[in-house]
């Protein structure tokens, strides 16, 4: 035990980590070193993270899609929150005296919602929530686990172009599952398909990855892993295409602003700034090969343009160039190979962008 005792600290930290919290409770028993890196808050901070999923991280790659729940964790009854305490004088004056003990576990910086009391504590109720004593609570847990993920099913399933209200209260809601389950593929993969209906590839990837860590064959998670591989190949390019999405996935990339200005400036016969019902038609027939009914036209206009104000100062039912640029920015999203192939049709290479 001597020569354990003389163990860098960064293995001290991960043997800590690593331990299940019954191991650790016998082995610090035994050794000095444990028993005070043991005493610190941030190492079991740290270790609700590791064991049972970092909430910090699931709230912070949701934001990135846009999508912020922060405030209802703050505000939530049902959660087991946590907050880092400043070490008190008298009931840590061990942990204070030897901080570092703790040098290499880095102490959480998150905002006050994410913790409150002493992380030994914290760990142990989160810990009762996951391994319940009883089997009647674990049956209730399962149910009303199955009862929320069912809630946030049909949410999403009748909104798929609900408010940022409604996908930050599913998201919440799953975080309420996940409080209990923290290895449930199933949470990821909603919380990936949240980000992929917001188009945020790269968090929804983010999701998938954790998710397919914890079961690499859920099904669901492998097809959207799928997808968004597939949308993230053909929007970002593969070999020597350029992107045509930028790199938050909701607006072109430099090189598609620039074609789809020139295609907006060929296209617009009359110089007024608004492609018009004629202009558009012929725009459909350029890429589609045959001219659309006038109804196609009409529906078109309404799905991306409306009254435009023409550069006469008239209004003209039509598009602008943004109207032009969200209609492809919504192809790509579905289909990337679509967009290259219209850009091909109107003298564009396929690949570089460039204007032959």
């Amino acid at each position: 035990m001597a020569l354990f005792e003389l163990l860098p600290q960064d293995a001290f930290n991960k043997i800590a980590l690593d331990l299940e919290a019954d191991d650790l409770a016998t082995l610090m028993l035994v050794s000095r070193r444990l028993n005070r890196l043991a005493s610190c808050d941030e190492l079991w901070i740290e270790k609700i993270s590791a064991d049972f999923g970092d909430r910090e991280h699931i709230i912070d790659t949701l934001a990135e899609a846009g999508v912020d729940i922060a405030e209802l964790v703050y505000q939530s009854t049902d959660l087991v929150p946590w907050r880092h305490q400043q070490l008190d004088d008298e009931s840590d004056s061990d942990c204070k005296d030897d901080i570092s003990e703790c040098s290499g576990i880095a102490p959480s910086t998150g905002s006050s919602y994410l913790y409150t009391g002493v992380g030994v504590r914290c760990y142990r109720d989160r810990f009762v929530r996951v391994f319940p004593r009883s089997g009647d609570d674990a049956v209730s847990t399962v149910k009303s686990a199955e009862a929320t993920l069912e809630s946030v099913k049909h949410m999403l399933r009748d909104s798929p172009r609900a408010s940022s209200d409604v996908f930050a209260e599913a998201a919440y809601r799953l975080l309420l599952v996940q409080e209990y389950y923290p290895n449930s593929a199933e949470c990821y993969y909603l919380w990936a398909l949240i980000c992929f209906m917001l188009n945020s590839f790269k968090p929804s990837m983010s999701f998938i990855g954790i998710g397919q860590s914890i079961n690499g064959e859920f099904a669901p998670l492998k097809e959207l892993a799928k997808e968004v591989q597939s949308i993230v190949a053909g929007a970002y390019g593969t070999g020597n295409q350029v992107p045509l999405l930028d790199s938050a996935g909701s607006g072109p990339s430099p090189h598609l602003a620039k074609a789809l200005a020139i295609v907006f400036q060929r296209l617009d016969s009359d110089r007024d700034g608004v492609l018009n019902a004629t202009e558009l038609s012929h725009m459909v027939r350029q890429t589609n090969g045959q001219a659309p009914p006038p109804a196609v036209v009409s529906q078109i206009i309404g799905s991306f343009g409306g009254q435009i104000q023409a550069k006469s100062g008239r209004m003209v039912q039509g598009w602008n160039l943004a109207s032009l640029t969200d209609f492809y920015i919504a192809q790509t999203l579905d289909d990337p190979s679509e967009t290259r192939k219209d850009l091909a049709k109107f003298g564009f290479d396929p690949a570089t962008l460039k204007y032959a």
